[in-house]
C-alpha cells in the first residue's frame, strides 16, 4: 500500500523543521498545505522558509500564484494528489506539512460533488450574517445538523458559512452530504504526526515569531505588497496581513497595537487548532523536540 505522512498541529510549533527531519531520513519530499504559502511575494507573513534553510528538502505547493486567484481545498487535493503520485514513483515519500486543517483533512475524506446549480452562495450568506449576526446562523445550523454543528466552533464563521451553504444548495445536512464524499488518496494509507507542546511555551514561541516576522521587515512587506494587490487578495486575510493592513490603512492607532493584535489572534488561532485537530483519532501525537522518537515511530510504521 502506498504510504504519506502528514506532519500538522498549531500555528508556530515548529512543524517545518520536523518535516525536514523527516525528509532526510526517510528519503522524502514536501508537500506544503498551507493556504497562504501558495502565493508569491507573501514571505514574510506566512513565515516561508528561506532556500538555504531546506536543506536540499525539495518542497512543493509554495509560490505557485503570482496573482489573487482563489486557492481551495478542492485544488489543493487535486495538486497535491498529482503530487504524490510522481513522488511514489519515484519512490520517494510524500510528507504533507501545514496547518490547514480543511486541507488535510479533504486529502482523507475527498470532496463531496457540488451541486451545479446554487441556489445561494457564501458572498450572501456572509452579507446574512453581517446583517443579522453569526450566532444566529450557528442556531440554524444546530437545527439542521447538530452533529455536525457540535464539532465545529461558534465563532468559526468559514465553517459555518460552508455548511449552510451546503445545506441550502443540497437539501441535506452536511454530516449526510459528506458521506458521499471520494477521495483519490483512497489506496494510500495516512501515517499522521501531530505536534504539540505546553500551552506557555507554544505562546511563548508564537509571540518570538511575531517580533521576528516584524524585525524582518513585515510591515514594509505589506505596504510593498498594497500597491501591487487589491485588498481582496485572498492572502491579505490571513494572519499578520490583515492587522498590518489595517495599521496602514488608519485603522489601528499604533504598530505596537497592532503587534499585540497579531500576537493575540495567532494564540487564538493555535487554539483552534488544536480544538480542531483534538477531534480526529488517527493523530498520534508528539512534542516537536523529542524528534528522535517520531523518527523511530515512523521507522515501525513505515517497514
Amino acid at each position: 500500500m502506498k504510504q504519506i505522512v502528514q506532519v500538522l498541529g498549531p500555528t508556530g510549533v515548529g512543524k517545518s523543521s520536523i518535516a525536514i527531519q523527516i525528509a532526510a531520513a526517510f528519503n522524502g519530499e514536501i508537500i506544503s498545505a498551507d493556504s497562504a504559502q501558495v502565493y508569491k511575494h507573501f514571505d514574510i507573513g506566512t513565515d516561508k522558509l528561506p532556500s538555504n534553510e531546506q536543506l536540499g528538502v525539495p518542497h512543493h505547493l509554495i509560490d505557485i500564484l503570482d496573482d489573487c486567484s482563489q486557492f481551495n481545498a478542492s485544488m489543493f487535493m487535486e495538486a497535491s494528489f498529482t503530487l504524490a503520485e510522481d513522488l511514489h514513483r519515484r519512490y520517494k515519500l510524500p510528507i504533507i506539512c501545514g496547518g490547514t486543517a480543511l486541507y488535510l483533512k479533504t486529502m482523507i475524506n475527498g470532496i463531496f460533488p457540488e451541486n451545479p446549480n446554487k441556489r445561494i452562495n457564501r458572498d450572501h450568506l456572509n452579507r446574512i450574517v453581517d446583517r443579522i449576526g453569526l450566532e444566529k446562523l450557528y442556531q440554524k445550523l444546530m437545527q439542521v445538523d447538530p452533529q455536525y454543528g457540535a464539532k465545529i466552533g461558534t465563532n468559526d464563521r468559514v465553517r459555518i458559512v460552508r455548511a449552510m451553504e451546503i445545506y441550502y444548495n443540497n437539501g441535506l445536512p452536511p454530516s449526510e452530504i459528506f458521506k458521499q464524499t471520494i477521495s483519490p488518496f483512497s489506496p494510500y494509507r495516512f501515517i499522521r504526526i501531530g505536534l504539540n507542546m505546553q500551552r506557555d511555551l507554544l505562546y511563548s514561541r508564537i509571540e518570538k515569531r511575531v517580533d521576528r516576522m516584524m524585525e524582518r521587515g513585515l510591515v514594509e512587506e505589506v505596504r510593498r505588497l498594497k500597491e501591487l494587490y487589491p485588498p481582496t487578495c485572498p492572502p491579505f486575510k490571513s494572519l499578520g496581513y490583515k492587522e498590518v493592513l489595517m495599521y496602514l490603512n488608519g485603522q489601528i492607532s499604533s504598530l505596537e497595537e497592532t503587534v499585540s493584535l497579531i500576537k493575540q489572534h495567532s494564540r487564538n488561532f493555535a487554539k483552534r487548532q488544536l480544538s480542531w485537530f483534538r477531534q480526529e483519532e488517527d493523530i498520534s501525537w508528539f512534542d516537536p523536540a523529542d524528534g528522535l522518537k517520531i523518527q523511530n515511530f515512523l521507522t515501525q510504521q513505515l517497514m
